[in-house]
């Protein structure tokens, strides 16, 4: 039996099969038959392996469409700087720390090289709360720090 049919069985017997750690657990309102217990314990290992891929496809899934949604929002929230001025900390021109340039549609800001992750985790992070996601960080966010922070 397949882990497609033995999920299938359990579903049409009212049997709820979810991944808990490495273990499966079974929900039902009523006791199943003996055949589908035996029929999920014999594909137990396949059936594991399998909802951890799902989960993690979920996941995935899950967390493109999250920075899709933080880009769209970064974006349809974008605010402009002054030519020569950084977004993040408002400083001018360094040596050594060119300003990154930044547009959205016909809208530009710039922002030191070195305030760029802040300044972008930042605005992640105000987005992510916007949108009423998990405080979670995402992948490739780093801890936002205060402009003060912001080598000069």
């Amino acid at each position: 039996m397949t882990v497609d049919e033995a999920l299938e069985l359990a579903r049409r017997h009212g049997v709820r099969v979810t991944l808990y750690d490495n273990s499966l657990s079974l929900e039902a309102d009523v006791a199943p038959p003996a055949g589908v217990v035996a029929a999920l314990k014999a594909a137990k290992s396949a059936i594991v392996g399998e909802l951890r891929l799902r989960n993690a496809l979920d996941r995935q899934r899950r967390e493109e469409v999250e920075l899709r949604d933080i880009t769209r929002w970064i974006n349809n929230h974008f605010i402009s700087s002054p030519p020569g001025r950084c977004i993040h900390c408002g400083g001018g021109p360094r040596a050594n720390d060119r300003f990154v340039l930044i547009f959205v549609g016909s809208d530009r800001a710039d922002v030191h090289a070195s305030c760029h992750q802040t300044w972008l985790a930042e605005r992640q992070a105000e987005a992510r709360k916007a949108l009423g996601l998990e405080a979670l960080p995402a992948v490739r966010i780093m801890e936002p720090s205060s402009p003060k922070d912001c080598p000069q």
